[in-house]
């Protein structure tokens, strides 16, 4: 029986890149058991897309928001992975298109012991214009305007043998926090993101990093789990650096679970 699953996307004032990236979830060939938006600080724009969208959506669509105050990405997903109600937690962002199996793949290849890391493939901002309008459909790997094409090639039988011998010393440098999963129970023994974390990066590495850690062993999702990441401007990378030590004193320390989590947010 595979397990429960919540979705969390994450966002920020882009009701027109969640807007599509909802409705590659609605056609998922499996379905997680609930939506959740985890929300930091998007305006009214953004609550009229998750409205719109939890209308049509036949399993349950939960916005998680938290005022503007800078970017706290870290917090916001920690109050999303609180209110998640599934045993499973498959993280993306509002920003990226999911392949119809996207979810199914996620769900096969979860085991106790192990959290996943895919990847994406990059849309080009002509091409990104191009499917952020519906008319389009969603994107695929024959497209022309792709970026990391091999990152949307889906042959779900070689992900294993990828697996097996894809072997790094630092595996927690491998991942990209717009598609990951967890099994819940390793997120609240690690006590959830870092939210020491302010701005733009690390926070995901710090994850990884923890959990490795606590023994939980990363298994990285080639060819499958594939998501089409929509061009948009850099956020803010100001605060990178000091990010960067946080994230190098948790593996120099090697730390497992850090006290400004998301216990703060169980009640």
């Amino acid at each position: 029986m595979r397990p429960t699953a919540s979705l969390l996307i994450s966002t920020y004032n882009t009701p027109d890149r969640l807007r599509r990236c909802l409705q590659s979830v609605l056609r998922q060939r499996v379905m997680p058991d609930e939506i959740i938006v985890a929300d930091d600080g998007s305006g009214a724009a953004t609550k009229a897309v998750v409205d719109e969208i939890a209308a049509l959506s036949p399993r349950p669509v939960i916005h998680v928001w938290q005022p503007d105050d800078g970017f706290r990405l870290a917090q916001i997903r920690n109050k999303a992975i609180v209110r998640a109600s599934g045993d499973y937690i498959i993280n993306i962002d509002g920003d990226i298109l999911l392949d119809s199996h996207f979810v199914s793949d996620h769900l096969h290849f979860a085991r106790r012991g192990r959290f996943l890391t895919g990847e994406r493939a990059f849309l080009t901002p002509v091409s990104t214009q191009k499917y952020l309008d519906e008319r389009h459909g969603f994107p695929s790997f024959h497209i022309k305007s792709l970026k990391k094409r091999t990152h949307a090639l889906r042959c779900r039988p070689m992900t294993p043998i990828y697996a097996a011998v894809h072997h790094t010393p630092t595996p927690y440098l491998y991942v990209v926090g717009c598609n990951m999963s967890f099994w819940k129970d390793d997120l609240l023994a690690v006590n959830g993101y870092n939210e020491a974390f302010k701005g733009w990066g690390g926070e995901d590495f710090d994850m990884a990093a923890r959990l490795t850690n606590a023994g939980v062993r990363q298994y990285f999702l080639h060819f499958c789990a594939i998501a089409y990441h929509l061009d948009h401007p850099e956020s803010d990378r100001s605060l990178s650096a000091a990010n960067d030590a946080l994230f190098r004193h948790t593996v120099e320390a090697h730390i497992t679970r850090i006290e400004q989590g998301l216990d703060t947010h169980i009640t």
